[in-house]
């Protein structure tokens, strides 16, 4: 089964090794800098950061290239419309559509805003376990009064946990059906119209029993969504808070751009 994206990497690095609530923070904190850099010169020094924490953790380049690859199309829309669509000095005209300077500029910072989210989140993923990453999730959310809203942060980690595991076994699924309906001679290249639905309905009725049967087997084990303990404590070391000390400094320089 083809490993799907965002997918944990184990490793020994120093990434690996921090805390989740860090690398959450770091990933919030990148996040706005990337959208609050204007310049191609920031965008060029967020990409040298990247690749720079990158080397740290000796990850393959493949686990950047299968986060970036499902988002090519969309990303390419964005570039399309910017790139048509902008007022400004026209390059050339073909017929209605007149592709400006204006237009490439905003075409090309706005794709490489995207590419730049998506490959932190997945040097994220890559070096941080999931259930990990849900625990962080879960202590960042404690102090909020999300019981006013008749939730708390112990169900929305269990809701985060569980997707993140049910991940695999959707893509497993998504698999398993194409080969069952091409079994009965479904050819999915010919007509799009007849066989999305072919590959949509089972996806959806497999995905619909499998929650069902989940549901079923928390119930019976007592689940009830209250106060849970942990195996391990998140506890923030020194090498922690001395990385956000150092990615503030790195925001600052980079804000004052």
């Amino acid at each position: 089964m083809q490993e799907p994206v965002f997918s944990y990497v184990p490793g020994r690095s120093f990434l690996h090794t921090l805390d989740p609530r860090t690398k959450l923070a770091a990933v919030m904190l990148l996040g706005i800098l990337t959208f609050r850099t204007e310049n191609f010169l920031g965008i060029g020094i967020l990409f040298t950061f990247f690749i720079a924490l990158t080397s740290f953790t000796g990850l393959p380049a493949k686990v950047f290239f299968r986060a970036v690859r499902p988002m090519v199309m969309f990303i390419i829309f964005i570039f399309l419309a910017q790139f048509f669509f902008t007022e400004g000095q026209a390059l050339v005209s073909f017929w209605v559509l007149q592709p400006t300077l204006e237009g490439l500029l905003n075409g090309l910072r706005l794709s490489a805003r995207f590419i730049l989210l998506l490959l932190f989140a997945a040097l994220m993923t890559a070096s941080t376990d999931p259930s990990a990453i849900t625990c962080g999730i879960e202590r960042m959310l404690r102090p909020l009064p999300l019981r006013w809203l008749g939730i708390n942060s112990y169900e929305l980690a269990t809701m985060m946990n569980l997707s993140i595991a049910f991940l695999p076994l959707l893509f497993d699924r998504v698999e398993r059906t194409k080969a069952a309906q091409a079994s009965r001679g479904m050819h999915f290249g010919k007509n799009p119209f007849t066989s999305v639905p072919a590959l949509a309905i089972p996806l959806i009725r497999g995905v619909v029993r499998d929650a069902e049967e989940l549901s079923l087997a928390m119930e019976s084990r007592g689940y009830q969504g209250t106060r849970r303990t942990s195996m391990h404590e998140l506890v923030m070391q020194k090498r922690d808070w001395m990385s956000l000390l150092a990615l503030g400094l790195f925001a600052a320089l980079m804000l004052g751009f």
